[in-house]
């Protein structure tokens, strides 16, 4: 997946990997592996790109925020990011790539249906494990069913 792509549809800006060294901590992601981070935080995009169920949990957690503030002395900047990224502020897409050519997994920062999917496409499927009664095929070829694109 080319910086064009995501910047073109998305107005997806590149960001630093170290913005995201907190999943040096997950177990899920190979930290040495990961190759692009990018911010998602166009209102526009982003407004169109979450569901009903999306926007609902973004306004309880900004109500639960607003309600429950931190001092400047409490918060680290780490904080202040998942913040914004469980308000909804923004999205944050990491992808990792094993041989350095293709997306090998990928981490999204945030809550959005949309994006997930199109990560998931994506990143594809081996064709040694494209065949009916392998779940991952049956799940990635739902996913483009999904997304009409089959």
């Amino acid at each position: 997946m080319r910086r064009k792509y995501l910047g073109d549809k998305y107005n997806a800006i590149e960001i630093d990997q170290e913005i995201v060294n907190d999943l040096k901590k997950d177990p899920l992601v190979n930290y040495e592996n990961i190759i692009k981070c990018y911010r998602v935080n166009d209102s526009n995009i982003l407004s169109a790109l979450f569901n009903d169920n999306e926007w609902s949990m973004h306004a309880e957690t900004r109500q639960r925020n607003a309600n429950e503030p931190l001092s400047n002395s409490e918060i680290t900047e780490s904080q202040l990011i998942w913040r914004d990224i469980q308000e909804g502020k923004f999205l944050q897409p990491v992808l990792e790539s094993a041989d350095r050519e293709y997306i090998s997994s990928f981490t999204l920062q945030g809550l959005c249906e949309k994006i997930l999917d199109e990560l998931i496409i994506l990143m594809g499927i081996p064709p040694e494990e494209g065949y009916i009664g392998n779940p991952a095929y049956e799940f990635y070829l739902n996913v483009l069913h999904k997304n009409e694109l089959i």
